[in-house]
């Protein structure tokens, strides 16, 4: 039997070894862009994030937050608001996913807008109060998804 499997795992070895380099690669250029693209942290106005094969918990805490962007490529974030006061003018959120997810977590009376495009899905709890009025929302979500999916729900 061991022998029987010997020309298979030296046939696949290559097709092993490109996909673990090309991952390999993605990372790094993830990593490199994260460096110079990354903006603020969470007691900043405004925050952007870029990252791949990785995770994200961003919970902002400063009030005057205007503005949230964030680009992931096969990973996932979790962006927490529930400890923001309501603000006058709204905070926009941007979401740029390729095979990944986000879900972001709002206080229970918040309106939320969104916009989504893509091949993916997005949604809310049930309990989130969605507004068609994108200048009256509290929360306007701007989402391009690929492969991946939204979620919004209140916390």
């Amino acid at each position: 039997m061991r022998r029987s499997l010997a020309p298979v795992l030296r046939a696949l070895r290559p097709w092993f070894v490109g996909w673990f380099a090309f991952q390999a690669v993605v990372a790094a250029v993830g990593w490199l862009t994260a460096r110079r693209q990354n903006e603020g942290d969470e007691s900043s106005t405004s925050i952007r994030r870029v990252l791949t094969h990785s995770g994200l918990e961003l919970r902002p805490r400063n009030p005057a937050l205007s503005r949230l962007r964030v680009d992931m490529a096969m990973s996932g974030a979790e962006i927490d608001l529930t400890g923001l006061p309501r603000s006058d003018q709204g905070i926009d959120l941007t979401l740029r996913v390729l095979m990944g997810g986000a879900a972001v977590r709002v206080p229970p009376d918040w309106r939320v807008w969104w916009r989504f495009r893509g091949v993916g899905g997005m949604g809310g709890d049930g309990v989130v109060q969605r507004t068609h009025d994108e200048h009256a929302a509290d929360l306007r979500i701007h989402a391009v998804v690929v492969l991946g999916g939204v979620g919004v729900e209140a916390g």
